[in-house]
């Protein structure tokens, strides 16, 4: 019965509040558990939250782990009209001179005309046709079927599987006649790029045969020409496409006009607060995940108060290993190098544990070595031999020197390798370093020298910036099934989940409880009203004798 119905008319007792405070009691272990519970819960919290900071981190680090994303040129041209221009990390400053000749274009042939592109079949023969034509010395054949449309040619030109560079559209005169709609092939610009309707097969589909195309094309293939610094001299250098990026090493030139004996200027220098602003966006991130750590380990003496995670090892750890790379020295760097920490380049560690930028010291490493501040931050290698040369890495592979010996029989194959005296694996041409080494998950690339057998050595240095290796550690303390955030988030998930189970046995025992002390106190109102009916009755008895 529930405790309301325990009235207490007969006793004069409030059951109802007497059961509540008994349940208060019974109930202790299980506010306990509860709170237990959210001790819990609030260091889950802190977990998610220090996992979303580090994540962001290393999404920053992951957008600076090579130099061309920490090094930025800006890169202009004196007259966009002719020409823009943009500059990757490895384009040398400087300015240099260009005059275009012609711009590239494609070949593009246009039919003699059709009634209408939906409705009319160029195909009504009762079977299937070919339309075939032959692109930059290949022979192409597109099966069109019975009924098919000038719209459905066009479709099932572009989407033949071998055809990747020609592209049919529809042209619309405007004329209103029964050839104002035009079937057009364009190709890839170049001069090498022509387009042949006769082909072999040949072409069966009636009405778009060679003829009916005017003959030649409506726009022929042609290679841009241009002259860079007034080289060469009397003759152009050419190019297929009017995006060029193996004129100027690091430049992409984008031809849009030509300017015979006008030549206009590209300028390309180092962008000094772009490149601040990628530092800054690294201390940024930097701070912000470590300062999450912070908050989520410290102590207040004052206010007596614990973070949820004070004391935690696993988040402690994170923070003095990130801390560590930050201080230490960056693995591979020569002797002769000017920049060999952060910290001499201006990104310096507060006595707080947060980075701070010394601007005046900043400007002044970029301004001295605009390289070495890059290799700081991001992955860069060299070698001394055109023969041996870093192709890949992983997360496992240190930075660092590598001595390189590969040796190779008469027909320029590999035969074996070490790299710092460990016996590497050979996989055709590639020398993989051995495992459990510092040179575990590299690749170099051999190149015969020929002459014979022989073996050729190298120094193979690889520079792994800050950026690299906190993208590296991060990877391990991130993973979504066996990193250190995870499994400390499981476990206590786990002891959440144990404690649910606690609370849902105390609950159902509490129940019980309660329906026992109603039961017992009602018996006991029960009782009493019998005791005061029997007594009223035994006293209007004595009082009529």
């Amino acid at each position: 019965m529930p405790t309301g119905q325990v009235t207490g008319l007969a006793s004069g007792i409030d059951w109802q509040e007497t059961i509540q405070l008994m349940m208060q009691i019974e109930s202790m272990p299980m506010v306990q558990l509860e709170d237990r519970k959210e001790v819990y819960e609030s260091k889950l919290e802190a977990w998610q939250s220090i996992n979303s900071k580090l994540l962001s981190l290393k999404s920053t680090m992951q957008g600076m782990d090579e130099v061309d994303e920490v090094l930025v040129k800006s890169a202009s041209s004196s007259d966009t009209d002719i020409a823009t221009v943009s500059a990757e990390a490895g384009a040398i400053s400087g300015s240099y001179s260009l005059e275009v000749n012609q711009l590239a274009r494609a070949e593009k042939w246009t039919h003699d005309g059709w009634a209408d592109e939906n409705t009319t079949p160029v195909n009504s023969s009762g079977g299937d046709l070919v339309f075939a034509y032959n692109y930059d010395g290949t022979d192409y054949t597109v099966n069109v079927p019975d009924g098919t449309t000038l719209a459905e040619l066009a479709q099932l030109i572009n989407n033949d599987i071998d055809n990747e560079e020609v592209t049919a559209t529809m042209l619309n005169d405007g004329s209103g006649t029964g050839t104002a709609y035009h079937l057009v092939l364009t190709g890839a610009s170049g001069a090498d790029n022509t387009i042949t309707l006769a082909a072999n097969p040949p072409n069966t589909l009636s009405g778009f045969e060679s003829g009916n195309w005017g003959g030649v094309p409506t726009q022929s293939a042609q290679n841009a020409q241009f002259r860079i610094d007034g080289y060469p001299s009397g003759s152009w250098i050419e190019s297929e496409s009017n995006e060029v990026s193996d004129a100027i090493t690091g430049l992409t030139i984008i031809l849009k006009s030509t300017n015979i004996g006008s030549a206009i200027d590209l300028s390309v220098a180092n962008d000094y607060d772009a490149v601040k602003d990628k530092i800054q966006a690294f201390v940024d991130a930097y701070n912000e995940a470590v300062g999450q750590i912070q908050l989520q380990t410290k102590y207040n003496a004052e206010t007596e108060e614990a973070s949820p995670l004070f004391g935690n090892g696993s988040a402690i750890n994170i923070k003095s290993s990130i801390q560590s790379i930050i201080a230490s020295t960056i693995p591979g760097l020569a002797d002769g190098d000017i920049y060999r920490s952060l910290s001499e380049a201006g990104v310096e560690l507060g006595n707080n544990g947060m980075l701070e930028i010394d601007d005046d010291k900043l400007q002044d490493a970029l301004e001295e070595d605009f390289q070495e501040v890059g290799e700081i931050f991001a992955f860069s290698s060299s070698s001394t031999s055109n023969n041996l040369s870093f192709f890949y890495r992983t997360e496992q592979t240190q930075g660092g020197e590598y001595e390189v010996i590969a040796n190779y029989d008469a027909g320029g194959n590999l035969t074996s390798a070490t790299i710092n005296g460990h016996v590497a694996s050979i996989e055709g041409d590639y020398i993989v370093g051995a495992s459990g080494e510092a040179e575990a998950g590299m690749r170099i690339e051999f190149t015969n020298p020929g002459g014979g057998a022989g073996s050729v050595s190298a120094t193979i240095t690889l520079k792994t910036g800050a950026a690299v290796q906190i993208n590296n550690y991060l990877d391990f303390v991130t993973d979504p099934i066996d990193g250190t955030v995870q499994i400390a988030e499981d476990g206590i998930e786990d002891a959440i989940e144990s404690l649910d189970r606690q609370i849902e046995r105390w609950e159902e025992r509490l129940v019980i409880k309660q329906q026992q002390l109603e039961a017992e106190f009602l018996n006991m109102e029960l009782l009493i009203n019998s005791l005061q009916t029997t007594g009223s009755y035994v006293s209007s008895v004595m009082s009529g004798l």
